[in-house]
């Protein structure tokens, strides 16, 4: 969810709630004792707790998309600006005291909950962008792991024909290569410095059986095909830059995985506590 013009009435509405809200508490406050069982401490809790429910019911209205209750952007802006005003009024609610260690324990899940929604929301608003601008090569997520399969097996195929390329044509013009290369001892060593460094570095990166291979480092990766195109001939220079490529986009793949799961994790917070918050909000509201 990005964060646009299409939130300013939300924006506007809540500063507008929480001014009121605050103008309702002041004259309050400065006469008679507010808490959680005073009338006007009351009415706050039950708008704060309100604007939680409202908040919570967005999961439910995921969950059953072909319930037409409003549409899904409205949901969503509703659920950031009034889950972020419920903290606030429940503060007024209790008028800024924790209370016993019930109300104390839902005071800091609320808190956290709220935070953690506040950081999941500039996460949603600033990753894609991110994503775009980092990741050329993104793909659909679900599909990562066949895609760098697919890499694998594209460079093993361009090892396999590099020796064609390798190997000097027989005659001006000929398109028919020497197939006995190991009679030619500078191609045979070539060859089989480029098979070292396949099988010990380029392999194990695009496989993931080296998790901090140095090939995830764009400048050692530079280093190493520059290396291999000042070891290979001329005519082996395009396989090199397609290896490379490949890397590149190995690279951008795990890229993509990594700011994938920051753009998600902070739900394995904000969803558990959540629900604690409701729950305990409930029993709270009944005792």
């Amino acid at each position: 969810m990005r964060i646009d013009r299409t939130h300013r009435p939300w924006l506007i509405a809540s500063c507008v709630i929480l001014a009121v809200s605050i103008a309702i508490y002041v004259p309050y406050a400065i006469f008679t004792k507010v808490d959680g069982g005073s009338a006007i401490g009351l009415f706050f809790g039950i708008v704060g707790f309100g604007f939680m429910l409202f908040a919570a019911a967005l999961g439910i209205r995921k969950r059953y998309p072909i319930w037409r209750i409003g549409r899904a952007q409205h949901w969503m802006r509703g659920h950031l600006w009034l889950g972020a005003l419920a903290l606030p009024l429940i503060f007024l609610h209790a008028g800024f005291h924790f209370g016993g260690w019930l109300t104390t324990i839902l005071m800091i899940l609320l808190i956290i909950v709220t935070v953690s929604g506040l950081i999941g929301a500039y996460l949603q608003h600033t990753l894609p962008t991110r994503m775009m601008r980092e990741v050329g090569f993104e793909t659909i997520y679900d599909q990562i792991d066949h895609v760098r399969q697919g890499l694998v097996k594209e460079a093993e195929e361009r090892l396999s024909s590099i020796a064609e390329e390798m190997a000097p044509g027989r005659g001006a013009g000929a398109t028919v290569v020497l197939t006995y290369i190991d009679a030619i001892p500078t191609i045979n060593e070539e060859l089989a410095e480029l098979s070292t460094v396949f099988e010990k570095e380029i392999r194990p990166y695009l496989t993931n059986e080296v998790k901090k291979s140095p090939l995830r480092l764009r400048d050692y990766s530079a280093r190493l095909f520059d290396r291999l195109r000042h070891m290979l001939p001329a005519r082996a220079h395009a396989t090199a830059a397609a290896m490379e490529e490949i890397c590149e986009e190995k690279r951008q793949l795990d890229r993509q995985i990594i700011l994938h799961r920051t753009l998600h994790a902070w739900l394995l917070c904000h969803i558990p506590l959540s629900l604690a918050v409701i729950v305990l909000g409930f029993v709270h509201a009944i005792g």
